[in-house]
């Protein structure tokens, strides 16, 4: 059976990437994504700073690039697999 990945980026995050197109581009971070997919769903060695968040964002993981920190959650079915991108912030706006 094969899956589908669907990225979908919420109003905060797409306003980051408008304001800050030189620090990291759509492109960016749907590959970062991607990576993140294999290594939480389908358990692949990739190197990749990933972390499961607690306290009001339970259930959701961060990934960092450099002093930037993009916030998501991965939402499996059968078929689709959709990773929602919450916020895109430097390290000491995000949280």
């Amino acid at each position: 059976m094969q899956r589908q990945i669907k990225i979908t980026y919420l109003k905060k995050a797409t306003k980051f990437l408008n304001k800050n197109p030189n620090s990291i581009t759509e492109e960016d971070v749907d590959a970062l994504m991607i990576l993140a997919i294999k290594k939480r769903v389908f358990m692949q060695d990739v190197n990749l700073d990933i972390k499961a968040l607690k306290g009001s964002y339970l259930g959701k993981n961060r990934v960092r690039k450099g002093k930037i920190r993009i916030i998501f959650e991965i939402i499996e079915n059968s078929v689709v697999i959709e990773s929602i991108v919450e916020n895109i912030d430097f390290r000491g706006s995000i949280y």
